[in-house]
């Protein structure tokens, strides 16, 4: 693997990251009605802020929230049962718990990798619908806040309103036509989003609160390492990462990148990081240039820098096809080429006999070694590492055998004792903690990425 960013663009190797075919066909159910459940009646309550995981649990039962993690750190809801407010869709809704008790409540009007595409003129319509429900709600006019500049042209604007016990925070951007990097980047409409969080006693006025915040000056190197668990069977993790939900779409990078950001104390959410990114809900996020761009931006903007641990280039790629080949030769296999399969890594990918591919990726023990240690020097020190894997390759526990196709993860873990990869997918708590061996790993890995604080 190269360590640099070069290769991809020469000669158009674009690999796309987003939801594999069938990895995520558990979230694409049917949503149902309930008539008996009402976000208001929850929303409204004195108690609001004092209820701990189990009373949340009791206060929505039929509205369809599951824990996102086994530490009942956050519930998502909307996935299953179709949530309204104030009588309109809420797409997702996302309640988040500190020191045991209901910190914050996130609920999407809109965003477009749950809802689509909206012109300009239906965005402004939702939104002007959503901020007089939401005055009338409150019996206030909104307050305006000021804009928050965000990476890649991005910006968020706010309004904000207080309904004791709650301080309430719409915010909404969209993507104004522009060029980015030689191409056409068009209009388009990207969230629409209420946060509810504890009104201050001292005050009835929404305090204001700056969306992208720098990481707490707490995320020190010493303060990092407290995050890594040692367990008797070997395993070496970190076991605290945030768990954000992709859904259905293909939303892999965009998940990866605000788990990372969450982690590191930062408010940074999936659809912000895909707006940044340029992710489609059906097509994903492009890799190689376009991915690491989107990282180094969302990184520098909140404080943090990008480093390229493993980077898969040009020569990399014709390396690799040049070891596949030796094997399949050995084996009486046909041989691959960039110019048979229309210089397409997918199209390379997938022309390669997996076993073949595999016996290719392992014979060189250095680059297993390199694995091992790459992961090893930044989970030892607290740092989860962004995993670009395609799928398809090697069997893996809980992924559909027709699950192919780029795809991002976290590393967030390894076992030298039995020989394994810890990591962790972006599809509910299921997937928060799964292993691999360090052959299938290296099998399917076309890049390591790690964000991390200045000065670490």
């Amino acid at each position: 693997m190269g360590r640099g960013g070069r290769g991809w663009w020469m000669l158009g190797l674009t690999l796309i990251l987003g939801l594999a075919p069938d990895a995520g066909a558990a979230q694409r159910k049917a949503k149902v009605v309930r008539e008996d459940f009402a976000l208001e009646a929850v929303l409204a309550r004195e108690d609001l802020w004092m209820l701990a995981p189990a009373g949340f649990s009791s206060a929505v039962a039929n509205g369809g929230f599951t824990w996102l993690d086994k530490q009942e750190n956050a519930a998502r809801g909307g996935t299953t049962v179709e949530l309204q407010f104030l009588g309109m869709q809420i797409w997702e809704a996302v309640a988040r718990f500190e020191r045991n008790r209901l910190s914050r409540m996130e609920l999407s009007f809109f965003n477009r990798g749950d809802a689509g595409d909206l012109s300009a003129k239906s965005f402004n319509t939702l939104l002007d619908k959503v901020t007089n429900s939401l005055s009338r709600w409150t019996g206030s006019a909104a307050l305006p806040l000021p804009e928050v500049l965000g990476a890649a042209r991005s910006k968020i604007q706010r309004v904000a309103w207080a309904k004791p016990p709650a301080r309430l925070e719409l915010e909404w951007s969209v993507t104004k036509p522009h060029v980015q990097n030689g191409e056409r980047i068009e209009y388009r409409s990207e969230f629409i989003r209420l946060k509810l969080l504890p009104l201050a006693t001292t005050t009835n006025s929404p305090v204001q609160r700056v969306t992208t915040a720098r990481p707490s000056a707490a995320r020190t190197a010493a303060e990092l390492k407290t995050h890594v668990q040692k367990a008797d069977n070997g395993d070496v993790a970190i076991t605290d990462v945030p768990m954000v939900d992709q859904g259905a779409k293909g939303y892999c990078a965009a998940a990866v990148t605000a788990r990372v950001m969450e982690y590191y104390g930062v408010d940074f959410d999936q659809h912000q990081a895909a707006q940044v990114a340029g992710t489609n809900a059906k097509g994903g996020t492009k890799g190689g240039g376009n991915l690491r761009d989107a990282l180094k931006r969302i990184a520098q903007k909140s404080g943090l820098r990008l480093v390229l641990v493993e980077d898969y280039d040009l020569p990399a790629y014709q390396h690799l096809i040049g070891d596949y080949n030796r094997a399949a030769s050995s084996a009486h296999k046909p041989k691959v080429s960039f110019e048979s399969t229309g210089y397409s890594v997918d199209g390379l990918l997938s022309a390669m006999e997996p076993e073949l591919l595999h016996q290719a990726r392992i014979k060189r023990q250095s680059d297993l070694v390199r694995l091992k240690n790459d992961v090893s020097k930044y989970i030892d020190v607290g740092i989860p590492l962004i995993w670009d894997v395609y799928l398809g390759l090697v069997k893996e526990p809980l992924l559909s055998p027709q699950a192919a196709g780029g795809h991002l993860r976290l590393i967030i873990g390894y076992n030298k004792k039995a020989d394994e990869i810890l990591y962790s997918d972006s599809w509910g708590a299921e997937h928060a903690l799964k292993r691999l061996s360090v052959g299938d790993a290296q099998t399917m890995t076309f890049g390591l990425y790690v964000i991390k604080p200045n000065g670490l």
